[in-house]
């Protein structure tokens, strides 16, 4: 969130420099090479915050600097490791899902009949027979 807030910032004063004007999220994409969705979520953070300012006309939204300084309050650590630790927990419940259906699978032998079917439907698609359609 800090170097976000510096790169808007700072994203912010080149386009009044070069255009003479605030930029809108458009402008700010193009300018710094972000995605419009990206910016919108941290311009609205920073404008809760209120480092950058919103400036509202018609249908238009352009942004200005606020209280810059307020930039250092924010957490310089970053989101990926909580990110990476929440990827972690869901591929470990996803392999426990996949160990606890192999093994109700091998308890009961059907195991050997499902692949059975699927290989004979592998190899011959038209002894499938069709299940019927419950709206016919």
């Amino acid at each position: 969130m800090y170097q976000s807030a510096h790169v808007f910032i700072a994203g912010i004063r080149v386009f009044e420099h070069l255009h003479g004007r605030p930029p809108a999220l458009k402008d700010l994409s193009d300018t710094l090479k972000m995605s419009e969705e990206e910016l919108s979520l941290l311009s609205r953070k920073l404008v809760d915050e209120n480092i950058a300012t919103m400036i509202v006309s018609g249908a238009e939204c352009r942004y200005g600097i606020g209280d810059h300084a307020r930039i250092e309050s924010l957490p310089r650590e970053g989101e990926a490791p909580r990110m990476a630790e929440e990827i972690s927990q869901f591929q470990d419940r996803r392999q426990s899902r996949l160990k606890e259906l192999e093994k109700s699978l091998s308890e009961g032998g059907e195991k050997k009949k499902v692949f059975g079917d699927l290989e004979k439907a592998l190899k011959d698609p038209s002894s499938i027979q069709k299940k019927k359609n419950p709206l016919d």
